[in-house]
């Protein structure tokens, strides 16, 4: 399938090393998608293990071993078999 560009307003179809190079940047781009998903967890886990930090003072009215169980299973998220694509979030206490 031809690619094509816009020059000045013309659509003019690209030469085969500009589509080489393409579909090179798109076959990357795709390469890098699991990084990517990862980063997304790993950000998502981390701001939640922030949001629950304060329920590990020492004076916190909490069940502080069940949210110290859950903060572990959130650091977990990593190990679980389908990271990154699918990740099973832990419920909080």
């Amino acid at each position: 399938m031809a690619l094509f560009k816009n020059v000045d307003g013309t659509r003019i179809q690209m030469t085969p090393k500009e589509e080489a190079e393409v579909q090179e940047r798109n076959a990357e781009w795709a390469a890098g998608a699991d990084v990517r998903a990862a980063e997304e967890v790993r950000d998502e886990r981390d701001t939640l293990l922030v949001a629950s930090d304060w329920t590990q003072v020492a004076d916190a009215p909490v069940d502080q071993d069940a949210w110290a169980d859950y903060r572990q299973e959130l650091r977990d998220v990593t190990s679980q078999e389908t990271f990154p694509s699918e990740v099973t979030w832990p419920v909080a206490p």
